[in-house]
């Protein structure tokens, strides 16, 4: 799946919807690439908070689903060639993280929240969960393709719409 064309991986690649029970009766979901029993095992790399009772996964996505899932967020997903180059781009290393500014996402991990790990397709993934509509007023999935250029370009866009309408798809193959 590596070298596979990114309108291939976008119609393949799966999102995982995930709620975990806290300890005082409150719940939070977190969008993952995969689901794992275990909810010591949660790899978000910045939590507030005591460990997690429980979790489920309470639902499965591809993008253009699961833009229509958010109400009051957005999702930039990055797709690496591999872990190492994935844990360089996380640590902030490479001052990747400096691109969430034109989302109006800033170093304020109050608002955002970064899970990792290998997609349902192979490849590595990490997602940046954002708590407010991204573009114009309404949520948004992106992905970020890491596999050929170092710093990533962004290779899809889906904005929310109504239903099984998305109300903007947008690919960008260079």
């Amino acid at each position: 799946m590596q070298n596979q064309d990114i309108r291939s991986l976008v119609d393949a690649l799966k999102v995982v919807r995930i709620r975990y029970e806290l300890p005082d009766t409150s719940a939070f979901i977190r969008y993952q690439p995969v689901y794992e029993e275990d909810p010591n095992n949660l790899k978000v790399h910045h939590y507030d908070g005591e460990l997690p009772l429980s979790c489920s996964q309470t639902g499965a996505f591809s993008l253009k689903e699961l833009v229509n899932e958010l109400r009051y967020a957005y999702l930039l997903i990055h797709l690496f060639p591999s872990d190492t180059a994935m844990h360089f781009y996380l640590s902030g290393l490479d001052n990747g993280l400096a691109q969430l500014e034109f989302i109006g996402g800033s170093y304020d991990f109050n608002r955002l929240w970064i899970t990792s790990g290998i997609s349902n397709v192979g490849v590595p993934m990490a997602i940046f969960l954002g708590k407010r509509p991204a573009v114009n007023g309404q949520p948004s999935v992106t992905l970020v393709d890491h596999r050929e250029l170092a710093a990533g370009q962004l290779v899809y866009r889906a904005i929310g719409g109504a239903g099984d309408h998305v109300g903007e798809e947008f690919f960008n193959q260079q």
